[in-house]
């Protein structure tokens, strides 16, 4: 199972159920409940390790499902919460900013930018 498998899979089970968690990055023309996507961003050699070990980073982009601005501003409070008490309850992730992004110019949330440590094959 590769690194982002295993954080979607550990992800969707920490998020609440009301949460669609989505192993790529795709464009979503409609989104109709709070929505993360996973993409890897970068591999690098773990400075603390073997080099069998390396550092994934990857991007964790929450998304609100409200296209009003206000509403939106509204969701993402709760949802930038929700996210990073998932983030911080996995043994094998932290993560490092969270940043405002707009999806397709319509949906907004936040990018977060995760690192995690793997074994290189997995």
């Amino acid at each position: 199972m590769s690194m982002r498998s295993t954080a979607v899979e550990q992800l969707t089970a920490a998020l609440p159920n009301t949460w669609t968690v989505i192993d790529d990055e795709r464009a979503l023309n409609v989104i109709t409940r709070p929505t993360m996507l996973v993409s890897v961003r970068s591999f690098t050699p773990s400075d603390f390790a073997p080099l069998s070990k390396i550092t994934v980073t990857m991007a964790l982009m929450i998304l609100s499902s409200h296209t009003d601005a206000r509403a939106a501003e509204d969701d993402l409070d709760t949802l930038i919460v929700e996210a990073l008490t998932a983030v911080n309850s996995l043994q094998n992730l932290t993560w490092t900013d969270a940043n405002k992004m707009v999806h397709l110019d319509r949906y907004m949330g936040y990018e977060i930018t995760t690192q995690a440590t793997a074994e290189l094959g997995d």
